[in-house]
């Protein structure tokens, strides 16, 4: 069986990693990401401002698999009963608290050589295509 004929539909949290060159600890974090378009919280001085990139970094995670499953796991439950960003923050921190940590903000300007997991290769990408796989899968 070719491999090109094989085709498996994602509809998991988008995983991308990236070179981000505003790091303080972690310079190619590998990301599980929840929303492309974070505004941030009402209140920041930078709210509404930009849009960042807001997920889990997998790299701070001692079992990165298991993390991955579970976040994927609670997201698909949650894509079920149709729920928002908002619910799935919500389901993912009650389910999954250890999650809480690791979760990090990107500034938007500072991500280079985006890539996202396509089945088991790291395909190339761009900003804007994985928002628009984003609101179509939502």
């Amino acid at each position: 069986m070719k491999l090109k004929n094989v085709m498996k539909i994602y509809e998991d949290l988008q995983l991308v990693k990236f070179k981000y060159e505003n790091y303080k600890e972690d310079p190619r974090p590998k990301v599980k990401v929840l929303d492309f378009e974070y505004p941030g919280i009402p209140g920041q001085k930078t709210y509404n401002q930009r849009k960042d990139l807001l997920g889990f970094n997998l790299n701070y995670f001692k079992n990165k698999n298991y993390a991955r499953r579970a976040i994927d796991d609670i997201d698909s439950f949650a894509r079920l009963l149709s729920a928002n960003k908002q619910e799935k923050w919500k389901r993912l921190s009650y389910f999954y608290p250890e999650v809480l940590q690791f979760i990090r903000r990107y500034n938007r300007q500072y991500i280079r050589n985006m890539k996202k997991k396509q089945g088991i290769f790291w395909r190339r990408t761009n900003y804007n295509q994985l928002i628009d796989i984003d609101k179509d899968s939502m």
